[in-house]
């Protein structure tokens, strides 16, 4: 039995990539809340509306298109109780994190199109933002995701940087996920309308590591996407983005699940050295 009541909340557009994956995971067998939110114009007011609506204290974040091993709220039911035996004043955990002396970011998981990724992590990790495809924050706390970011881009950046602010820390955890993305070549629209709006709030915290790139004063990393995204287009060098596969589970072979379902945290961390392609990628991707 959990330690702690958790409520799970996510935020969804499409209801068969919600029973495909999250509603699908073995991660969520037990007693969970479950909030899902559907029809808001952006990730703030969905994730906003689930704080007002939650009974349990933990509220965990999660994509509709998450797969969740089974253990996975074991995991993070560890985590929370190590960093609260410690002391510790945490006010966001997530799968995966930033930080600037991190490169390739902390906590390992699998996302279609890049396969495993992230430094290997066995316990809570500091962080400075975390990625949006889990977020942990404890209601108590009285954070909430800012109202007039606008769209589904860098809330986990956002309520991070909030948390830090209000003297609370953040974590990477050690709770390997899959991420049954449609794979993104081009960043949208959205995501720059979010990033200038993040760079205006958070000005006097630049440079900003977050998952997805630095933001930065000059803006030098977002620069380069472009340019690059542009150059892919004229030179028609474009690769043609991975789907979302049916079934998670697939994009793994058995043998790292049957790995994982013995060893949770070393499975992912890829300790027979440079077997991951072998071991982790499923043989058709």
């Amino acid at each position: 039995m959990n330690a702690h009541a958790f409520a799970l909340v996510a935020a969804v557009n499409c209801r068969k990539t919600l029973e495909n994956n999250l509603l699908a995971s073995p991660g969520l067998k037990g007693s969970v809340e479950l909030l899902i939110k559907e029809g808001f114009a952006s990730a703030s007011a969905a994730y906003n509306s689930a704080i007002d609506d939650a009974v349990a204290d933990i509220l965990i974040f999660v994509h509709q298109d998450i797969y969740l091993p089974a253990g996975w709220l074991e995991r993070v039911d560890q985590s929370i109780r190590t960093l609260d035996a410690a002391g510790v004043r945490w006010g966001v955990l997530g799968c995966f994190g930033s930080r600037k002396d991190a490169f390739g970011g902390l906590g390992r998981v699998y996302t279609n199109g890049l396969g495993l990724h992230g430094n290997p992590i066995a316990a809570p990790e500091p962080v400075e933002t975390l990625d949006e495809i889990v977020l942990i924050l404890r209601r108590s706390s009285g954070l909430r995701f800012d109202p007039d970011l606008p769209h589904f881009h860098l809330y986990g950046v956002d309520i991070c940087l909030s948390a830090r602010h209000a003297g609370l820390t953040n974590h990477a955890i050690p709770a390997f996920c899959v991420h049954n993305t449609n794979q993104l070549l081009e960043l949208p629209s959205q995501f720059y309308d979010c990033y200038r709006h993040i760079k205006r709030k958070w000005v006097h915290d630049l440079p900003i590591a977050a998952s997805c790139m630095t933001l930065t004063r000059f803006d030098g990393e977002l620069r380069r996407k472009r340019i690059d995204e542009f150059l892919a287009r004229v030179l028609r060098r474009r690769q043609r983005p991975l789907k979302r596969a049916e079934d998670p589970r697939t994009l793994l072979s058995e043998q790292f699940w049957h790995r994982f379902d013995a060893d949770p945290i070393a499975a992912p961390s890829n300790p027979t050295g440079g077997s991951d392609v072998d071991i982790a990628l499923h043989p058709d991707r």
